[in-house]
């Protein structure tokens, strides 16, 4: 068998002058003078070598590498020198990839001698899978961190695999934070801002695991410089019907930055936005071609500080008429007349009722005679005339579309104004519960026994009269230590809270609270402080977030420094009614109860130390007075009830304003 002639070429040495084979390509030199030649220290790994470039003093290897572009590793998400450019790995990615690579192609499957799986061996003179060989080499043991009987992991801490993970993740999570890089250098503004949140006392592997999740998540998707709610609405990944851990990690993590930003003064409150993007939705179900025209009116009423709510009631008034016109070919203003709006008000008092389905048919002004057939079931002369609307309700849409078309004629976008008159309001009735309701609802709040959260609501509602909105900002006393090592007084023992006012609006004429410090009664001590301080147990027990004042505080919120949900003040009074009474109440019937007791008592000059601006408080002593009854629990009405409105009406969300039978005691109220 011939010997393969090398392929190193034959020359003569310039250092020694023999002939021999060339050791390197660029010069002229044997294997024995390269040797003897002094070697340098690589620039870049240190190592030494013969051969560094002179350029840059690095060795081969390193040449070859750094010669590569720098990017973002897809396996460890690292700053690094990419290796391998198809599958973009850093070269110890590459190299961890093809060993775990060959290591499983050469494993074979084999049915494990103890649990009878189909596993990869742990050992090669065994079938043995490696759960069952770690059982056998450490066995199951309380573990000494969690207590629960689990397999040991690591024996010479006697821990859970689980546990083991948690004692080493702070100092991985340290590391990752430390050596943390991203393309975009304001999403490494916000990770930094999120990292210095980290309660290092009680960081788990889910912790270090979420904050990596967060992190290749900047890496990759670049986020508004100043961040927006819209901006963060935007980058919340979706939630799919699996995998759903990373996208929710990355979700909460946003969250948590958005409401630090909001702690800075960098971004405007949750609150705030959630309220101005729902007052927003209904004129995404407006036609396409009226969209634009009724922006630029929100823009007008946001001016005029218009609050939310009214902005939403005057976008589904406007949605729900312009759907109607464009079903009649009214698409545009200037093409509306008064015989249109007179036959849209027309609509909305009257409907044609099936009375074998129940189910409702549009009322065409034009016939007044009823449809012959009903489109819902066929039934043959079942329909009937019934009433939809109340007068009030179809009152506020008249006046609705009366301030928006003088807005139009403000700005001559008509000439004259269809709506030419406005609907005189009824007579004003006050509703409010029976006195028995309120003493029953009293002796609950003074039981020891009684849930804190339920009985101080109740109290706040019924003592002190105040409302939704007070009750979801009233906060903590605000108290500063002379030294670090003082104690600061709880609420039982400061014995007040704080009452914030609302900011001022167009059309709401309550002045708020003379005064934001709210004092308890000194009679009410033996049995209220008691309560104060059961009460503040249980929120210590909730709140995560030391810098949180608000009084009181959800599960979502007890990271925060956010108010908590009118919905959640609106459940907590039903179920503590429910358990009371059997009977449902809410907050703002409560309250005008409290109002109702207190005018008779001392005055209608007492309820403007209460909230009440002057001619609300003195209408209580000449309105008419409606007693209702709780509802029943059995009551669909009660299952279906939403705040703000009225007893024994429960509108939906989406038709809140048009389907509700509004007395005059929310005017006044």
């Amino acid at each position: 068998m011939s010997r393969k002639p090398s392929p190193l070429r034959q020359i003569v040495c310039e250092v020694c002058g023999r002939s021999c084979r060339a050791e390197r390509k660029d010069r002229d030199i044997c294997r024995m003078c390269v040797r003897k030649e002094p070697s340098v220290s690589c620039s870049r790994c240190g190592r030494m070598t013969h051969r560094a470039a002179t350029e840059t003093g690095q060795c081969p290897h390193c040449t070859r590498v750094t010669s590569r572009s720098e990017g973002v590793c897809a396996h460890c998400s690292r700053t690094r020198i990419i290796f391998n450019q198809e599958a973009h790995l850093c070269h110890t990615c590459h190299k961890v990839v093809q060993q775990t690579k060959r290591y499983w192609e050469k494993q074979t499957q084999v049915k494990c001698t103890v649990c009878g799986e189909i596993r990869v061996s742990a050992l090669y003179n065994r079938a043995i899978c490696r759960s069952c060989w770690k059982a056998e080499q450490y066995g199951h043991h309380c573990c000494s961190r969690c207590g629960k009987l689990k397999l040991i992991y690591t024996k010479s801490k006697h821990l859970c695999k689980q546990c083991d993970k948690d004692r080493l993740a702070p100092e991985a999570l340290r590391r990752y934070i430390a050596n943390f890089m991203t393309p975009h250098p304001y999403n490494k503004v916000l990770f930094d801002l999120l990292a210095t949140t980290i309660d290092w006392e009680s960081v788990t592997e889910k912790t270090y695991r979420s904050f990596r999740t967060f992190g290749r998540f900047l890496q990759t998707r670049q986020l508004s410089d100043p961040l927006t709610w819209e901006a963060i609405e935007e980058a919340l990944p979706a939630l799919g019907p699996t995998n759903r851990t990373g996208p929710k990690q990355i979700r909460a993590s946003l969250l948590e930055v958005g409401h630090l930003l909001v702690a800075r003064g960098q971004l405007e409150s949750r609150e705030t936005y959630l309220a101005r993007r729902s007052a927003l939705l209904p004129v995404g179900q407006a036609p396409q071609h009226m969209q634009a025209l009724l922006y630029r009116y929100t823009t007008w009423l946001w001016g005029r500080r218009s609050a939310p709510a009214n902005v939403r009631d005057h976008m589904e008034v406007l949605t729900s008429f312009w759907a109607w016109g464009e079903q009649r070919g009214v698409r545009a203003p200037e093409e509306v007349q008064t015989s249109h709006i007179n036959d849209y008000l027309l609509q909305l008092y009257w409907h044609w009722q099936c009375s074998l389905c129940q189910r409702a048919m549009t009322f065409d002004p034009g016939e007044r005679c009823a449809p012959r057939v009903c489109t819902h079931c066929g039934a043959i002369g079942s329909l009937a005339k019934e009433k939809r609307y109340a007068q009030n309700t179809v009152r506020q849409h008249r006046a609705k579309l009366l301030v928006f078309f003088d807005w139009l004629k403000m700005n001559r976008m008509v000439i004259v104004n269809p709506v030419q008159h406005k609907t005189p309001a009824p007579s004003p009735t006050i509703q409010h519960y029976p006195p028995e309701v309120i003493k029953q609802l009293c002796g609950y709040i003074s039981e020891p026994d009684s849930d804190p959260v339920e009985a101080f609501i109740l109290y706040l509602i019924i003592f002190h009269a105040l409302t939704l909105w007070e009750l979801r900002h009233v906060m903590l006393p605000t108290l500063l230590p002379l030294h670090r090592d003082m104690a600061l007084p709880g609420l039982a023992e400061s014995y007040y809270v704080i009452v914030e006012r609302p900011a001022p609006s167009l059309g709401d004429r309550s002045p708020g609270r003379p005064d934001v410090r709210l004092d308890f009664p000194a009679k009410a001590a033996p049995w209220l402080k008691p309560l104060l301080e059961r009460f503040e147990l249980q929120r210590q027990q909730v709140v995560r977030n030391p810098k949180n004042r608000y009084l009181f505080i959800t599960p979502a919120t007890k990271r925060h420094n956010t108010p908590v949900g009118k919905y959640y003040l609106w459940n907590i009074v039903r179920r503590a009614s429910l358990r009371v009474l059997d009977a449902a109440c809410n907050p703002n019937t409560l309250r005008k109860t409290a109002g109702v007791i207190f005018a008779d008592r001392a005055g209608a000059g007492i309820l403007h130390w209460m909230g009440w601006e002057d001619q609300q408080a003195f209408a209580y002593t000449w309105a008419a007075r409606e007693m209702i009854r709780p509802q029943q629990p059995g009551s669909s009405q009660a299952a279906n009830a939403q705040p703000g409105a009225e007893p024994g009406v429960f509108p939906s969300p989406k038709e809140r304003t048009r389907n509700a039978t509004i007395k005059c005691a929310t005017s006044t109220d």
